[in-house]
């Protein structure tokens, strides 16, 4: 029965543990007190503690208590050889202390509280270096997730697109070679975020092997860290007067030049002499088995005696060892006394050093917010200028991924800049923390959605790929506009220069259908080398009574002949013909104002 309770109750605990979300505090807390190196440390000072009372009791007396029995049989020269047999008993008590030795117990007992701090800063070192390494290993941590997030954002970017080429390849709007190009940056960026993912999980991996936990159903608590840093007014000479003042390997060396004294006195008090005192009382009993002489009792009374010693201990020659152990003593301190001053140099360099980290990584950070802002500028541009057909999807993606490598570059300057904000300010004497008043828990939410979304545009980009003949009609259009919000303007547009090419190439399209097939997007802008300009449009009540006029119509003459030219023009593509419509991009566009100028008059 205490077997299974056992097993329960160890159930139990793991199943606690791995519900458990870890803060930044409780991985400090769980690793000061449970790392392996910290309990090596405490069980270093513990010994220590032993050596200093042993040093304490060395000034007490001691005392001895002895037994001895002895049978002895044989010719006895004291009676002439004769034979002769006899049992002799001996007790005594003896107790012995020293008087004088020049300060020897005293410095080995001072010496020895001196070791015991030594070891105390020495575990206290341990542990901020584990809380150092804590600290950037959950940054690291949060950083990996925030970059997932950045490319989680990326990959529906993505998805979005491919959905959004689908729909205008199926209406002919689009090559083959742009569909797949958005399914190659798909299939691009979602490996980035599937990579994103993994180094979320060796992150985890190796906060957990630093705390020596198994890193299986680990997780720890999400913290949102504001872009809104600043740089804090910081006096280094501050910084390093405090550290030396507090840090446990400052307060360690010194340690160590006070203890290199000590051994310097020890080695000195050899030389002087020793005084001892001692008492001892004892008695004994002889001839037990002849009972012609005194009975036991009267024996031990008869024969007890008691003894008083002091003796005096002087160093006259011991081949000069003592002056060489005190001058070995002697380089021990300066060898301390030039590792205290190498371990200050060392202390200042790692903070001069940490404080241009700062300086600098808060430049990078700045600098880097400063590129996500005109990147993202540059692709909104970018869209825009996609939207109006003035860029193909290479340029807008080339805008795309540079706006978010900027997004991902800004959020690795930024926890650098923590992390090396985080050491500086250790130094200074501030605890380390990483809180925040709002936490994120949307990481697992996110991951779901966007594997919902790439299984289901796999599928419908399958469906596309297996599907070799045009299924365009009103009803289609209708649900593209109600559904689709965003793509009604690239829609529009590549519908408006389809139509264009399509009423070139065919004569017997005439100007009252160009009209009802070419929707004008309200929020439409020509976007040019030095400025933006906004074209006229027509009314929205107009544009929503043509889109209805689309939807309600059937399929005539005129739609079965723009379907064989959109087929005609699709084969084309898939053969890799050259052959354009217009010669050139500006002969395109200048057609395409042309008829608006026409819409305009008319």
């Amino acid at each position: 029965m205490k077997i299974y309770s056992t097993i329960l109750a160890f159930l139990i605990l793991r199943i606690l543990s791995a519900q458990k979300i870890w803060s930044f505090n409780d991985c400090l807390s769980y690793a000061k007190e449970n790392n392996l190196q910290v309990l090596a440390a405490i069980l270093n000072e513990k010994v220590q503690e032993g050596n200093y009372d042993i040093a304490k009791k060395n000034k007490l007396p001691n005392l001895t208590g002895t037994v001895g029995n002895s049978f002895s049989f044989g010719p006895d020269a004291s009676k002439d050889f004769s034979y002769n047999e006899g049992y002799q008993n001996n007790l005594a008590l003896e107790s012995s202390i020293i008087l004088y030795n020049n300060g020897s117990l005293d410095i080995t007992q001072e010496k020895n509280k001196l070791l015991i701090d030594q070891y105390k800063f020495t575990t206290e070192k341990i542990r901020n270096d584990i809380s150092l390494q804590i600290v950037g290993n959950y940054l690291t941590v949060l950083l990996n997730k925030e970059l997932m997030l950045v490319n989680g954002n990326l990959l529906n970017t993505q998805i979005q697109d491919a959905e959004r080429n689908e729909k205008l390849y199926n209406a002919g709007s689009i090559p083959l070679s742009t569909l797949y190009e958005s399914k190659a940056n798909m299939a691009k960026a979602k490996q980035t975020f599937e990579n994103s993912k993994i180094d979320v999980n060796r992150a985890l991996m190796n906060l957990a092997m630093l705390l020596q936990m198994d890193y299986r159903d680990f997780e720890i608590e999400d913290v949102k860290v504001s872009d809104q840093i600043d740089l804090p007014l910081i006096n280094i000479d501050n910084i390093i007067n405090h550290a030396y003042t507090n840090q446990p390997e400052i307060k360690s060396s010194e340690l160590s030049v006070e203890v290199a004294k000590k051994d310097i006195e020890l080695a000195k008090a050899a030389l002087y002499p020793t005084i001892t005192g001692g008492y001892k009382a004892s008695t004994y009993y002889q001839d037990y088995f002849d009972r012609s002489v005194k009975n036991l009792k009267d024996q031990w009374h008869d024969n007890n005696s008691q003894i008083i010693t002091l003796g005096v201990s002087v160093p006259i020659f011991n081949k000069g060892i003592t002056k060489a152990k005190i001058e070995q003593s002697k380089i021990a301190q300066l060898i301390q006394e030039n590792q205290l001053d190498q371990n200050k140099l060392n202390l200042k360099q790692t903070i001069q050093s940490s404080y241009f980290d700062v300086n600098s990584s808060y430049q990078t950070y700045t600098s880097a917010k400063e590129l996500v802002e005109s990147t993202k500028i540059s692709y909104e541009f970018a869209e825009k200028s996609f939207n109006a057909g003035k860029i193909n999807v290479y340029d807008l993606n080339i805008a795309r991924t540079n706006y978010f490598n900027a997004q991902s570059q800004m959020l690795q300057a930024k926890y650098s800049y923590l992390f090396k904000l985080k050491i500086l300010e250790f130094y200074m004497g501030k605890p380390l923390e990483i809180s925040s008043d709002e936490n994120i828990n949307t990481n697992n939410t996110l991951t779901t959605s966007i594997s919902q979304s790439i299984h289901n545009t796999e599928i419908s980009l399958n469906e596309t790929n297996s599907n070799e003949s045009l299924n365009v009609n009103t009803n289609n259009d209708n649900n593209i506009i109600a559904n689709e919000p965003k793509e009604v303007n690239i829609l529009q547009k590549n519908s408006e220069i389809v139509d264009l090419e399509d009423n070139l190439k065919s004569e017997s399209i005439n100007k009252k259908t160009i009209e009802k097939n070419i929707p004008i997007n309200e929020s439409e802008k020509i976007i040019s080398n030095d400025h933006t300009e906004t074209a006229n449009i027509p009314k929205k009540d107009q544009i929503n009574q043509n889109s209805q006029t689309i939807a309600n119509s059937s399929l005539n003459e005129e739609d079965l002949k723009r379907e064989a030219l959109i087929k005609e023009r699709r084969a084309k593509l898939s053969q890799g013909s050259s052959t354009n419509i217009f010669k050139n991009e500006a002969e395109r566009e200048e057609m395409i104002k042309k008829k608006r100028e026409e819409m305009k008059k008319n």
